[in-house]
């Protein structure tokens, strides 16, 4: 059963109105559908409109409630993630109705309520088209929660990072559904388990082990004749978050059973990558989408650098299987064979972050040179999606403080923008033009951050402002700050805190034996920490 939360908002962030009277009493995101405090009406004319702001994304469904009306009128309601969205034509900015409703015609009625359909938004747009004046009682916002409990936490005394640790923890609050995980709430409101990765290190973070997990990873089941989600590569990401999750929660039984269909990607690779790491998909009998022979990322693909970047993702996701291998005692020729090929290939050095953090990760790179490539021109370069890549890639270079500020500088520019949750994608090259912000209503003069960017698949408003892939990087918080680090499920944990600058920090990490309360603190130019650790974990402290 879904959980629904209802805040209490007096509703007061009116973005825009024409022909609209009695907004101060209109409310937002505050009444119970059970309870429905009838106020003064809020009077809307023909030809008229209000556009709302519920000051948060939300999953959910938009519910206005009526008045008496001496005759129906017929109104117009847009939820947008940003305001332009909810302001914009069907195909305009490409706008659209894609996998969720977000733009509908409806009849008032005297006395009734009506309801938009599940999407994510934080924009509601009322238009009265034909009829009488509408008459409103309440506008308010249900959001539907997954019903999980939120028990990792991280806390520090740089407010612009907290903002940013809080929106991350929405965006996978959002994401994480009761029964699945999405990529994103408005758009892909589907699992692909190449995008996977960040959500797992990320929700692992925020609630621990949860079922969720399992019957992702368990979806592997559902490829039988294909590459996984028809991506090749992402056939190498179910192996590393399969290891992943054996590191985090180190739960036996799931992966042994899932151990079989490791070997068959293994052998899936070993029909495609040919001597001295060349690939070929001449001999493939698996099922895959033309022009994803070497998908890592969007910017990256169909150029050179993917192709090095994907035998990079490879390396890490064999050297993965390996350890499982190794692990659950099966036979390690092949993937042994197939890591002596690659190896040979010749790497040449790429422009992009993501494939270079990839070497790193592969252990093809030199940290120099690596740090070099990574730290050249700051934030410029990221995308949403391979930022927790890159970020992992810095913290096994040992880098610190820059750590910290890029997080700050790239996803500090979408809160500034009026991101309350993180985005499919964002490119610091935008910020170039100074583009308004989600809140600003359109305005020809001026490219907004909405409408007037994106790329590839998510141009426009077709772009989704809350992407769980973008989230990942909160791992660094309790891995790399916090400084707890476990391969066994938490029965052993290594405690080495990088506080980056920062002062004092400290946060709670969920495991199966309990919560690690961990807080560090800078005295006198040493780090003194205070912690309270579940007996059963045994603990390294370096």
């Amino acid at each position: 059963m879904k959980q629904i939360n209802v805040n209490k908002l007096n509703f007061k962030n009116i973005i825009a109105k024409h022909n609209a009277s009695g907004l101060d009493i209109l409310y937002a995101n505050g009444l119970k559908k059970s309870h429905i405090f009838y106020c003064d009406c809020c009077t809307i004319e023909k030809g008229g409109y209000i556009v709302l702001d519920f000051g948060q994304e939300i999953c959910g469904r938009a519910h206005l409630v009526f008045q008496f009306q001496s005759a129906p009128s017929k109104i117009r309601v847009r939820l947008g993630e940003s305001v332009y969205e909810a302001c914009a034509e069907l195909g305009e900015k490409n706008a659209g109705n894609y996998h969720s409703l977000r733009d509908y015609t409806f009849d008032s009625v005297s006395w009734a309520d009506i309801s938009t359909s599940e999407s994510g938004f934080r924009f509601v747009r009322i238009d009265v088209l034909t009829g009488e004046a509408l008459k409103l009682s309440a506008v308010y916002a249900e959001e539907m929660l997954n019903g999980l409990e939120i028990k990792g936490s991280f806390a520090c005394e740089d407010s612009q990072l907290q903002q940013i640790y809080m929106a991350a923890e929405k965006t996978l609050a959002l994401c994480v559904r009761p029964d699945d995980i999405w990529d994103g709430v408005k758009r892909d409101r589907v699992m692909w388990i190449g995008d996977f990765y960040p959500e797992l290190v990320g929700a692992a973070a925020i609630y621990g082990n949860i079922p969720q997990f399992e019957q992702a990873l368990a979806s592997i089941t559902d490829f039988k004749g294909k590459w996984v989600n028809q991506i090749p590569s992402y056939s190498g990401w179910w192996i590393i978050c399969l290891h992943k999750y054996y590191q985090l929660f180190g739960e036996e039984e799931f992966v042994a059973s899932m151990m079989p269909y490791v070997q068959e990607v293994v052998d899936a690779f070993s029909v495609i990558i040919k001597e001295k790491g060349e690939v070929s998909y001449q001999e493939n009998k698996l099922e895959y989408y033309i022009e994803n022979e070497f998908f890592i990322d969007w910017p990256t693909n169909l150029t050179a650098d993917s192709e090095t970047g994907w035998r990079y993702l490879i390396i890490i996701a064999l050297k993965k299987a390996k350890e499982l291998f190794e692990k659950f005692s099966y036979p390690c020729d092949t993937v042994e064979s197939l890591l002596k090929k690659l190896l040979e290939y010749t790497y040449k050095p790429s422009a992009f972050k993501q494939v270079t953090a990839l070497g790193v990760l592969a252990d093809m790179i030199p940290k120099e040179e690596a740090l070099a490539l990574l730290k050249k021109d700051g934030t410029d370069g990221m995308t949403s999606f391979m930022g927790c890549i890159v970020i992992e890639a810095l913290q096994k270079l040992g880098e610190t403080d820059f750590i910290i500020q890029l997080i700050k500088t790239y996803f500090g520019a979408m809160v500034s923008l009026g991101a309350t949750t993180f985005w499919e994608d964002f490119d610091m090259q935008w910020l170039k033009d100074d583009p308004m912000p989600l809140t600003a209503m359109p305005d020809e003069s001026r490219k907004n951050i909405h409408a007037d960017y994106g790329k590839f698949c998510y141009t426009g408003l077709r772009h989704s402002l809350c992407h769980g892939w973008s989230s990942g990087f909160v791992q660094t918080f309790y891995n790399y700050v916090l400084g707890v680090q476990t391969e066994d499920g938490y029965a052993t944990i290594k405690i080495q805190p990088h506080l980056c600058g920062l002062q004092s920090v400290e946060g709670k990490i969920p495991t199966k034996y309990g919560i690690i309360s961990i807080k560090h603190e800078m005295i006198d130019g040493k780090i003194c920490t205070i912690s309270n650790i579940p007996e059963q974990i045994k603990v390294i402290v370096s």
